[in-house]
């Protein structure tokens, strides 16, 4: 049997261990044994958690529906004691029975197997005229101070509910072992009572009791109930901001999680099949979302290329992605790939400039063993390996004309054979070419097919150089900082003024490759947190707007409209055969707007040669 002293010191080694009393008040003994089970340090077995599990609100506990002191000794003696060991188990009285004789009844108590008396219900959770004419009548708090008064010279171990400090001290005097700081009904849940004080305001009253007590009796626990504190980080700011030990919880342990498991469980099993669809599309916009994750951007330039992106990326088409080196065309060829169909198949790549000629058809088509003096075992190809799923080919212009007509065969007939071998073998694959050369040049010197340019290039995608579209540089740089963070294990917060405009002012040959490159070498450098203009190469440090001249011919980005009409004329028809006239593009590469480009082509009566 648990003596008063045995559970006093029960409790002192739990707070000596760093740890704060939990009490649970419970209604049954499942609800018990799980308490016991999750560490509970004592059991408060209260009337309105037998509502709780009857589902009623905790606020039928102090109705008169039945003579709560019989049912609590009858369900607590039947479902809790035999289910419990070694944990206090604490009877909840009301005091105001008058029909009951006391000392008789804490025997009862005592020799059924509670260990303790709490006073619940209590007239402290009642106001108002109706708590003026119980206590008019003799039916009272006071009747509550007697209760635990009686129970602590039998020695049983008594749990004391104040609610004002003006109730402190009366229960210290009587002997309470513990004085709990109640908040008045546990909000929350679908059966919770309305908020009447909020967190702060508790933890202010909690510290006002505490204080009172510390004045009167300094061996007793204090411990908090109710109101606010729901979740497991109320109990927390209680802890942190008032001289609290301990919680003791009723329907934020027992009927709150009860509500929320059933239901979730409940929708769970009734909306099985509507979750496995839900998994299905989030699954589907995580990986599209995936496939733009790199391409950083919010220009114009790149508003358009995401939207091309999404209107070819579920077509049964090949598309050649062109622009200078560095400008992502291999993200790009991702992101069509993640947002197509093909998403869970296969995205194999390879690099045709990286490969000597005599290995690439290999690489492509796969060979058998014995093919050649090395081939020591049969190999399968990057066709084969990208079935149902994409091929990126990049770098296609270094392909030579050999291979380039049997890369032609595939594309036609989706079939081939491994290098020494005679079995064909079909494949089902989407190819996706990138190039930074210019393909219908290399078609008219007789370095390119004709007739597998217009078979690859059925939908072409312009990346645009760094410097049209510098308005994207400052997103960049923060993505590149958070990543090289990462990489580097740095903290570099930012970059200053100065020299984020000395990166709007350079031109960016290179293109975002070299961005990242010039991010990463001033995190490295950088001393602090913050990139400054001393952390950035010397070149660009240097680097002045005025003397920005254009690199290839017929670039008119600067513009500036008083160039002779006949030399207006012919740098705008090379741009726009250029881009095989793709206005966008060539509005783009030209610095100006897609509507003065039109307005150019009417007036100079430009058409296609």
């Amino acid at each position: 049997m648990l003596t008063c002293e045995k559970i006093k010191k029960q409790l002192r080694d739990t707070l000596e261990k760093k740890k704060n009393i939990v009490g649970a008040a419970v209604g049954s003994g499942l609800s018990a044994r799980l308490a016991v089970a999750g560490g509970a340090d004592m059991l408060l077995v209260l009337n309105s958690g037998r509502f709780r599990n009857a589902g009623k609100s905790s606020l039928a506990g102090l109705m008169p529906f039945k003579n709560c002191n019989q049912w609590v000794l009858e369900f607590g003696s039947q479902e809790i004691i035999p289910v419990v060991q070694n944990i206090p188990i604490i009877f909840g009285a009301c005091a105001s029975d008058p029909t009951i004789d006391w000392d008789y009844f804490l025997e009862t108590i005592r020799k059924t197997g509670f260990h303790g008396i709490n006073n619940f219900p209590s007239v402290g959770l009642i106001d108002g005229i109706f708590r003026e004419a119980l206590e008019e009548q003799g039916m009272g708090y006071d009747n509550e101070v007697e209760l635990i008064a009686r129970a602590h010279k039998k020695g049983l171990f008594t749990v004391a509910f104040v609610f004002d400090p003006e109730q402190v001290e009366k229960m210290a005097k009587a002997g309470a072992d513990v004085i709990c700081a109640h908040f008045g009904f546990t909000v929350g849940g679908n059966l919770g009572a309305r908020q009447c004080v909020g967190i702060e305001s508790a933890a202010e009253l909690a510290k006002e009791i505490f204080m009172r007590v510390a004045a009167v009796k300094n061996d007793c626990f204090w411990l908090v109930y109710g109101g606010p504190v729901v979740y497991p980080e109320h109990v927390d700011y209680i802890f942190k901001n008032t001289p609290a030990q301990g919680y003791i919880g009723g329907s934020s342990i027992e009927r709150i999680p009860a509500e929320a498991g059933i239901i979730e469980i409940t929708d769970k099993f009734k909306n099985i099949a509507r979750l496995e669809q839900e998994n299905i599309r989030l699954k589907e916009e995580l990986e599209r979302k995936m496939g733009f994750d790199e391409i950083v951007g919010q220009s114009r330039v790149m508003q358009e290329l995401y939207n091309i992106v999404r209107k070819v990326a579920d077509e049964k088409i090949n598309i050649l992605v062109y622009g200078e080196s560095g400008t992502g065309k291999e993200l790009v060829t991702r992101a069509i790939h993640y947002n197509s169909k093909r998403r869970n198949g296969p995205f194999i790549k390879v690099n045709c400039a990286a490969l000597p000629e005599n290995l690439l058809e290999s690489e492509l088509f796969g060979h058998e063993k014995g093919a050649f003096t090395g081939a020591l075992q049969q190999r399968l190809g990057r066709f084969e390996l990208a079935h149902k799923g994409t091929l990126f080919l990049d770098e296609i212009g270094e392909m030579s004309l050999m291979t380039q007509a049997k890369l032609l065969r595939v594309i036609q007939q989706q079939e081939f054979e491994r290098v020494g071998g005679s079995k064909t073998i079909q494949v089902d694959t989407r190819i996706i070419c990138a190039t930074n050369r210019d393909l219908l040049e290399m078609v008219k010197r007789g370095q390119f097919r004709e007739d597998l340019y217009y078979r690859l290039n059925v939908v072409s995608i312009y990346t645009p150089s760094l410097r049209q579209h510098k308005e994207d540089i400052p997103l960049l740089v923060n993505h590149f900082l958070d990543k090289t963070n990462e990489k580097f294990n740095r903290q570099v917060k930012r970059i200053t003024p100065d020299a984020l405009e000395c990166l709007i002012k350079y031109d960016w040959p290179g293109n975002v490759r070299e961005l990242q490159n010039v991010i990463e070498r001033a995190v490295i450098l950088c001393e602090g947190r913050i990139i400054t203009l001393l952390d950035l190469p010397q070149h660009i440090r240097q680097y002045k707007l005025e003397d920005e001249k254009t690199k290839e011919s017929g670039n008119l980005i600067q513009y500036t409209g008083n160039v002779a009409a006949d030399l207006e004329k012919k740098a705008i028809l090379e741009a726009l055969e250029k881009f095989h006239w793709h206005r966008t593009n060539t509005a783009n590469y030209l610095g100006i707007s897609r509507r003065t480009l039109l307005n150019k082509i009417n007036k100079y009566n430009l058409e296609p040669r």
